[in-house]
């Protein structure tokens, strides 16, 4: 350890500038043990828009990027990693491996490689079925026996929810922890300049594609019952014969935080098994912004049920109509249930939280012979 520093070797198949959950969280984690913690951190990624590999500085972390020779779905997959990564293992010489997952391969391929360094698994979702037959198909060949193959080499494994450890990694309890994502505190706060729109809701998902798994049929069936709501649809742009709908396109940044600013609400109404957390739920909180979510997955692991926002069964409009005009008509129970989610924010998912606990499980695994 040279200079009494650790070197991670993190390890993710997308980084930013690429955003996304699980991008974000490696960040975030990346940054703050750079910045605060005595680590040296380097980065292994693909690299999505170039064809060879790049070594660059990224906000004072030395990343790899590598070059995809083809993708499976969201899976950037090539073959010649195995020597690119073996290459930089002997150059780097790190203390300590953590991969991000669950996209399969480069993750998998870097556990293959670790030996006696210390290897530690971030896994950010439940099963990736998606109820397709052929991705279904590829997904339970992974699952079944390659994941556990990585899973195996963990000396650790830090789950992002409780849904997480307790289903795909149960088996594995006994070295896992939970370590929740984090809110950048900084950014997603209360604006007093901008005032909250009455009955305005918004609903969150980047991707049309997932319109479906996020449960925005069942949104739309439930608003039908309350003629005086707004709608915002934050996300790739759709069409919606109803002028209460607004399709305002992909946000991120300070143009998201200004809709959860000015938002009555946001809900989160998913259906998807694979909905291990709900990011933008502790995001709406930390702006003062009550929330309504579905009873599943990792979602009840931000809401408190009745203190900052509403927990309804999945696939029901007419709870969900329900638990939306509750909040709405009631303003001195959104105004508390707002206070009482950016509270929560600040005591249990700021990111120097989540960096001094993830410290830890690596210290935990650097003594261990």
């Amino acid at each position: 350890m040279e200079d009494n520093k650790v070197k991670l070797l993190l390890v993710a198949p997308y980084f930013p500038p690429r955003s996304g959950g699980l991008e974000n969280y490696a960040f975030n984690i990346a940054q703050g043990l750079t910045q605060v913690s005595g680590y040296e951190v380097v980065v292994v990624t693909s690299n999505p828009d170039d064809k060879r590999q790049i070594i660059e500085e990224y906000c004072g972390i030395k990343v790899y990027r590598l070059p995809a020779m083809f993708r499976i779905a969201n899976t950037p997959i090539n073959p010649l990693w195995y020597l690119s990564i073996k290459k930089i293992i002997r150059a780097e010489k790190p203390d300590i491996i953590n991969s991000h997952q669950p996209v399969p391969f480069i993750g998998d391929l870097t556990a293959s490689l670790t030996g006696n360094i210390p290897f530690v698994l971030t896994y950010h979702s439940g099963t990736m079925r998606k109820n397709k037959l052929l991705p279904d198909i590829i997904i339970f060949l992974y699952e079944t026996f390659i994941l556990p193959h990585t899973v195996r080499k963990a000396t650790k494994i830090i789950c992002v929810s409780n849904f997480v450890r307790n289903t795909i990694l149960k088996k594995y309890a006994f070295k896992s922890t939970v370590i929740h994502p984090g809110v950048d505190i900084s950014l997603f706060k209360l604006n007093p300049v901008i005032k909250k729109e009455n009955n305005l809701i918004l609903f969150i998902c980047h991707s049309k594609s997932m319109h479906k798994m996020k449960g925005l049929d069942y949104l739309l069936d439930a608003i039908k019952a309350l003629p005086e709501i707004k709608l915002y649809i934050v996300g790739e742009k759709g069409d919606f014969t109803d002028k209460r709908i607004i399709s305002v396109g992909i946000k991120r940044g300070k143009d998201l935080v200004e809709e959860m600013q000015k938002a009555s609400l946001v809900v989160l109404p998913s259906l998807a098994h694979m909905e291990s957390f709900g990011m933008v739920l502790i995001e709406a909180l930390a702006c003062q912004t009550p929330v309504v979510g579905t009873n599943i997955g990792g979602i009840p692991e931000v809401i408190r049920d009745g203190i900052d926002g509403f927990l309804v069964p999945a696939k029901d409009s007419n709870a969900l109509a329900v638990a939306i005009s509750k909040i709405l008509a009631d303003k001195e129970l959104a105004t508390r249930m707002g206070h009482s989610g950016e509270a929560k924010v600040r005591e249990k998912f700021t990111w120097d939280t989540r960096v001094d606990l993830t410290k830890g499980v690596f210290a935990s695994c650097l003594k261990q012979p």
